[in-house]
């Protein structure tokens, strides 16, 4: 019986003398048919790999869209609520305005000072527009269907209109609240009063028109999209 080699027997061998043979991993392809049956196997596979990503893919937009119609709608929600209130607050100022240059009037026409006080205050309310910029900015708005985005883009739009107006109107009113500041007595020079009746003047038309399209606001906010 021969001897076991001892461990270090190993070491005097060459390297290549004692690695171990590395066989294919798969059978060798025969003939056409497993040709085939190999290449269709491959595009199968690859199939999956592409629908599966393009599911992910779908289902990740279908969430986004849910998420921008839910966060839109929510803020619609709340213009309806504001442009009630502004609505209410128009009512008051023109009545307000109404008053201001019926006693600017009879005070020029008598040439005395101002029988009553007057008053150019306001208090509207801000149109939100948070969640349809951020849909903007990260791209969100072109997985909302083209009619659907219409009306959205309408109410933003009369939205961003409405906002320009009402900001020219109060710009007017509170010209014509530091006019008015200028004699608390209601004493004002022929200059003043004058200045004063044109910019009350201003403000009624620059508040009509906010009005108007706070109007166009409300008939859009009306009007269902999806």
């Amino acid at each position: 019986m021969e001897a076991i080699p001892q461990a270090d027997h190993f070491a005097d061998k060459e390297p290549e003398d004692a690695m171990l043979d590395v066989h294919p991993p798969h059978a060798a392809i025969h003939g056409w048919r497993d040709f085939f049956i190999h290449i269709a196997t491959i595009t199968i596979g690859l199939l999956i790999a592409v629908g599966l990503e393009q599911t992910v893919e779908y289902l990740h937009r279908l969430e986004q869209l849910r998420t921008v119609r839910r966060e839109i709608a929510a803020e619609l929600n709340d213009n309806r609520r504001i442009a009630a209130l502004n609505s209410a607050q128009f009512v008051k100022v023109e009545a307000e305005l109404a008053k201001d240059m019926e006693i600017l009037r009879a005070g020029q026409s008598a040439n005395a000072p101002l029988a009553a006080g007057l008053n150019y205050d306001w208090l509207f309310y801000r149109t939100p527009d948070g969640a349809w910029q951020t849909a903007k900015e990260s791209g969100a708005l072109a997985l909302i269907p083209h009619e659907e985005l219409r009306g959205y883009v309408y109410d933003y739009a009369v939205f961003a209109a409405f906002m320009d107006a009402l900001t020219a109107s109060n710009i007017e009113m509170e010209t014509a609240g530091a006019i008015a500041r200028r004699s608390p007595s209601g004493n004002f020079s022929r200059e003043d009063l004058a200045e004063l009746i044109t910019a009350t003047s201003n403000s009624q038309g620059k508040v009509t028109f906010a009005a108007k399209l706070l109007e166009f606001e409300k008939a859009g906010l009306q009007t269902p999209h999806t």
